[in-house]
């Protein structure tokens, strides 16, 4: 499958198995197998998709929800 693992800069998993991302400007809003949401604010600073993983430097408002 091609879920990925979210992650802030510092290593803290925001979610797990997500098949979904979409970017509004700062805001992230992704959505996992099991159609559950979650939004930051925030800038993808990279993706490795060998080891299906996202990382987000979240601003200081940090998660939505």
């Amino acid at each position: 499958m091609c879920e990925s693992t979210v992650y802030d800069t510092k290593g803290t998993k925001l979610m797990d198995d997500v098949i979904h991302i979409k970017i509004y400007g700062e805001r992230i809003e992704m959505v996992d197998i099991l159609n559950q949401g979650r939004t930051v604010e925030g800038q993808i600073v990279e993706l490795d998709l060998d080891k299906h993983s996202i990382f987000i430097e979240v601003d200081e408002n940090g998660l939505i929800k």
